[in-house]
């Protein structure tokens, strides 16, 4: 057998690679289509549409040097992604991206799904754009619908097919990179024919 001068097998290594790559994308998971939902939201203000902004997570700095944040906390749980105005409606929204065909429950924390209960609630619109990177499939999905399938309690995990059933697909596109209003104006056209 071949090993490293560390005495490390091909194998070994392998292994170790492949959980660093994996770690990797777990840490960044949704980073690049936060950024393409941004570009998005900056595209539907610019022309006027909707004025969306990815809501800042609230945090309390403890030390800095100079200019240089050294130590931070974050002060409160943070609720959702997004959150604007369309129509006259306040609307609200959470950003999930998944490598598998799944999204567990657990991906979606407990005051999210309060949170976007109550806004549903108050009148506003709340939902989920949801992207599989499998096939770069994208969902926009009624956050009652989500809520209403998670308190069933029959699984652990929303399919993909859940999806395909139950949301509108989001077309992509250069600019903006997602038509989500184009989405948003589909799964929730009884709201917006009565305004």
């Amino acid at each position: 057998m071949i090993r490293y001068p560390d005495g490390r097998s091909i194998k070994e290594v392998n292994k170790t690679i492949d959980k660093k790559v994996k770690d990797l994308t777990r840490k960044n998971m949704g980073m690049f289509f936060e950024s393409e939902i941004t570009k998005s939201c900056d595209y539907y203000r610019m022309m006027k549409v909707a004025d969306i902004y990815k809501r800042p997570t609230p945090i309390k700095v403890v030390k800095m040097k100079g200019t240089m944040i050294n130590e931070a906390y974050f002060q409160e749980k943070s609720t959702t992604d997004y959150v604007g105005i369309y129509k006259g409606f306040y609307i609200d929204f959470e950003c999930k991206e998944t490598i598998h065909k799944r999204v567990p429950y657990t991906m979606i924390r407990e005051q999210q799904y309060a949170h976007l209960k109550m806004i549903t609630e108050l009148g506003g619109i709340g939902f989920f754009l949801v992207h599989f990177k499998t096939d770069d499939s994208c969902f926009l999905i009624d956050a009652m619908k989500i809520i209403d399938e998670k308190n069933k309690g029959e699984r652990k995990s929303f399919s993909y097919e859940f999806f395909t059933e139950n949301a509108t697909i989001v077309k992509r596109g250069y600019n903006p990179p997602f038509y989500f209003i184009e989405a948003l104006e589909e799964e929730f056209k009884n709201k917006f024919s009565l305004s």
